[in-house]
C-alpha cells in the first residue's frame, strides 16, 4: 500500500449508483511448486521463492501481520515495533525484536536474525534488494485498481506459505460476506462521502488513495465529487462546500506517524458547517494507526469495515 502515503488508484463512477467493485480479474494464486517444500510468489517486484512454514519472519506491513495472527501463524519475529496499531498491541512486546522504522529498514538487526522470509509493501520497496540478499523478500503492496482482488491474491498466498489455505479461505468467505452487508446499506442510504486526509494542518482528497478506494471501491459509498482522479484536491471549505457531501472521512496522518492532532477547528469554518456532513455530524474521524499505518488484512479490513458502518447508518 505504494509510498509513504500509501497512494493508490481508483476508477470514476456515476453519480446515480454506488461504484462497482472492480473485480474484473480472479484472484491470481501463487504457483506451487510439485512436491518441493517451496512456493514461488510473483509480487511487484518480481518472483520469489520461498520456504513453505517459514522460520523467524520478518514483516514490515501490518495488515500482512494482522492477516497471519487470524490465521494463527506464530513466527514473526521482528517488526518496526514503535509504529505497532493499537489493535496489535499484543505484539508490542519486549520478545519481539525491533525491524527498524517504516521507511529505513534496521538491516543489521535484521541480518542478525537470520530469517527466513521478509514481507514489505512499498514504503520499504528501495530497501527490497538489500533484504532480498539477506532472506526471500515479498512485497505485498495492494494494488488500489483491484482492491479485493489484490487483498485476496495476498491473503491466499500466505495460507500457502503457511499451510493454512483452508483458514484464509474461510476468512475471506466470512469478509466477503460482511462486505456484501455494508454495500447493501450504503446503497440504501444513498449517502455520498468525501474522504480528506490530514497533514500539518492542510487537508487533501484524492479518489485514488488507498483509504477512497476501500470507501468507494469496495464499501459502494457513492463520491460526492464524481470528478476526482489521481491528483489532489485540496479540501479547503470552498470546495467541500462546493462538493457538500452527505459524510467526509478524515484520516490524520500526523497523529499516525506521532506528530500532533487535526486541530478539529478547521471543519468549523462557517462554508463547512453549511455542508450536509456537518449539519447532519457527520464528520468522522478515522482510527489514524488502523487507516494510515495498517490495512489490508483479514483483521484490519474487517475493522475498517466497522467504522464505515458506523458512519452511514
Amino acid at each position: 500500500m505504494a509510498t509513504a502515503t500509501l497512494a493508490g488508484c481508483d476508477q470514476k463512477s456515476s453519480t446515480s449508483d454506488a461504484i462497482t467493485p472492480a473485480t474484473t480479474q480472479a484472484p491470481v494464486q501463487p504457483i506451487v511448486e510439485p512436491e518441493t517444500n517451496t512456493i514461488k510468489v510473483d509480487h511487484p517486484q518480481g518472483t520469489t521463492e520461498v520456504h513453505k512454514n517459514p522460520n523467524n519472519v520478518v514483516t514490515f506491513d501490518f495488515g500482512t501481520l494482522d492477516t497471519l495472527d487470524a490465521l494463527g501463524v506464530t513466527s514473526i519475529r521482528a517488526l518496526p515495533t514503535k509504529s505497532i496499531p493499537s489493535y496489535l498491541s499484543k505484539y508490542a512486546n519486549n520478545s519481539m525484536i525491533n525491524a527498524g522504522n517504516m521507511k529505513q529498514p534496521d538491516l543489521e538487526a535484521i541480518k542478525q536474525l537470520s530469517p527466513e522470509l521478509i514481507i514489505i509493501t512499498g514504503r520499504q520497496g528501495k530497501s527490497y534488494e538489500s533484504l532480498n540478499q539477506i532472506a526471500p523478500t515479498l512485497n505485498l503492496s495492494l494494488n488500489n485498481k483491484l482492491y479485493l482482488d489484490s487483498f485476496k491474491k495476498n491473503v491466499l498466498t500466505l495460507g500457502q506459505i503457511f499451510g493454512k489455505t483452508e483458514q484464509a479461505e474461510n476468512g475471506l468467505a466470512v469478509l466477503d460476506k460482511k462486505i456484501a452487508e455494508s454495500r447493501k446499506k450504503a446503497e440504501a442510504s444513498g449517502q455520498s462521502a468525501i474522504v480528506l486526509v490530514h497533514y500539518n494542518g492542510k487537508l487533501s482528497a484524492s479518489a485514488t488513495n488507498g483509504y477512497a478506494t476501500i470507501i468507494h471501491q469496495v464499501l459502494g459509498i457513492k463520491k460526492a465529487d464524481i470528478n476526482l482522479g489521481e491528483e489532489r484536491q485540496a479540501g479547503t471549505p470552498d470546495y467541500l462546500l462546493e462538493k457538500n457531501p452527505d459524510i467526509i472521512f478524515i484520516v490524520d496522518r500526523n497523529e499516525a506517524i506521532g506528530e500532533g492532532k487535526i486541530d478539529r477547528s478547521l471543519m468549523e469554518d462557517e462554508k463547512i458547517k453549511q455542508t450536509n456532513a456537518f449539519r447532519k455530524g457527520k464528520i468522522v474521524y478515522l482510527k489514524p494507526d488502523l487507516w494510515y499505518l495498517s490495512g489490508g488484512g483479514l483483521e484490519s479490513l474487517s475493522l475498517q469495515i466497522d467504522e464505515v458502518n458506523t458512519a452511514i447508518q
